[in-house]
């Protein structure tokens, strides 16, 4: 009989950029980017020359806050599986 080569307890290897560490170290990144973008979004409301555009650090911090949002539950739902 021959044995199983894949059992089904072996834990599944994580590529490095999506291991823990690579994950933490990429939402601290993104805390400043949000910072960055919040004052950019200040700086252009408080100038009427630049009120056009704020869409641009809006979106900046909208995909940086999806983006932490993103990994923290995909962090949370491995350590839970596994």
């Amino acid at each position: 009989m021959q044995l199983d080569q894949n059992p089904f307890f072996r834990k599944p290897i994580t590529p490095w950029y999506d291991s823990n560490p690579a994950c933490i170290i990429l939402m601290v990144i993104m805390v400043p980017v949000m910072l960055f973008a919040l004052v950019g979004i200040w700086m252009a409301l408080t100038d009427s020359r630049l009120a056009g555009h704020a869409w641009f650090p809006g979106l900046l911090f909208g995909l940086s806050f999806f983006l932490i949002f993103k990994v923290y539950f995909r962090m949370k739902r491995r350590n839970r599986i596994s």
